[in-house]
């Protein structure tokens, strides 16, 4: 195949993704692209500072992969980041995993999060982010950082709901929650983050401070 051959598949293939997915279109940006065109098995692959803009949201990422019907599958690996400034969220991570057609994020490697927005910050090894419902869900040692007037909550668990529409959480497994000098313990601990209050179910345990 020619060199203006190739150049212009290339350009066909950038065309398409500039096309609409749903209610989003796709920018793509990258040090070095290949474009594999085998029937069903459609791939675009960026390497050198690659970076993928859907909306508001940013994603970069050592190696980013786009493939599936127009496009809508995103796959990161190495030093990858989601940056989302109109929402207020960030996320480092290693793996990312984006269905656009789902507006759905999968991490299967530990995570940074930061939430400007609701002042929450998290760790973890293992995420879902739905975007149309601003819904999170945190695996694998969470710990989870909320800012307050009366200083930082501080919340851990194997696994943590996190609405951001809701301004929510709920913990489970070996849940705790250190906030004010007081520490709680449950199986199950709801936190409304709005107005800092703390519900508890299962067996429970705490310590009060004064």
């Amino acid at each position: 195949m020619s060199h203006i051959i190739r150049r212009i598949i290339l350009m066909a293939v950038i065309s398409s993704l500039l096309l609409p997915l749903g209610a989003e279109s796709i920018v793509f940006s990258g040090g070095e692209s290949s474009v594999v065109l085998r029937e069903g098995r459609e791939n675009v692959e960026l390497t050198g500072g690659a970076s993928v803009t859907v909306g508001s949201m940013n994603i970069g990422a050592d190696r980013i992969t786009l493939s599936g019907d127009g496009w809508r599958f995103v796959e990161c690996t190495g030093s990858a980041s989601v940056r989302d400034d109109e929402r207020g969220i960030s996320i480092l991570t290693s793996s990312i995993w984006y269905d656009r057609t789902e507006e759905r994020i999968l991490i299967s490697s530990w995570f940074e999060i930061d939430d400007t927005e609701n002042e929450v910050t998290a760790t973890g090894a293992s995420l879902e982010y739905l975007l149309d419902d601003e819904s999170l869900r945190l695996d694998k040692d969470v710990s989870l950082l909320k800012s307050t007037d009366s200083g930082i909550m501080r919340c851990t668990a194997q696994s943590v709901i996190y609405s951001r529409s809701g301004n929510t959480l709920q913990l489970r497994g070996s849940a705790a929650v250190e906030w004010n000098g007081d520490r709680y313990e449950a199986e199950v601990i709801s936190v409304d983050l709005d107005t800092d209050s703390i519900t508890l179910d299962g067996r429970i345990r705490g310590s009060i401070n004064g």
